[in-house]
């Protein structure tokens, strides 16, 4: 029986969709979803995988996946904090201001139909210009990194783990006819 492929060119195709999906200003949106973006990254890196299987190898395991997916959430972490350093310094703090935009609509809104008490906004808005303040720092990127290494893995094992449910084992093939006996 043939080795397993290399989990390796998989988890990293899926870590750099999980790193275009989450760090692309308007794309990473879809995070907001239950990390749908990384969890799609994590099945994609299962069913990349599953692609290269032979029915001479050894099955595909879910610890297969579950590597799959730590791989491809670190990859995913390490790209989105580079691509989302990228943009902030070449385009400035566009996701910034989309998410100010966003805030004090909601918030106003809020406040229109007597939900929140009415310093709230001020308080909301102190508050988001101290992290605008710290994101754009070196220490704001680690932090982010961080927190990223911890997340998206554990998200991104899920994704390896639903799409090993979809894409699984292959089912064997069938054994040819048996010719009729003769005599």
């Amino acid at each position: 029986m043939f080795e397993k492929p290399s989990k390796l060119r998989s988890a990293v195709l899926g870590g750099l969709i999980i790193g275009a999906l989450s760090g692309i200003p308007g794309l990473n949106l879809i995070n907001c979803c239950c990390c749908a973006g990384i969890i799609l990254g994590g099945a994609l890196s299962v069913y990349l995988y599953r692609q290269e299987f032979t029915s001479e190898m050894q099955p595909m395991e879910s610890s297969d996946a579950l590597i799959l997916g730590i791989i491809a959430g670190i990859v995913g972490a390490l790209m989105t904090t580079a691509l989302s350093a990228m943009i902030t310094l070449v385009l400035g703090p566009v996701e910034t201001e989309l998410m100010r935009g966003m805030m004090e609509k909601l918030t106003q809104k809020l406040e229109d139909r007597g939900s929140i008490p009415p310093g709230t906004m001020d308080n909301m808005r102190e508050q988001f210009e101290q992290a605008v303040k710290e994101a754009g720092t070196i220490d704001g990127i680690l932090r982010s990194l961080v927190y990223a290494l911890i997340l998206y893995p554990i998200f991104s094992m899920l994704g390896g783990l639903i799409g090993f449910g979809i894409y699984g084992k292959k089912k064997p093939a069938a054994p040819p006819p048996m010719p009729p006996m003769q005599q």
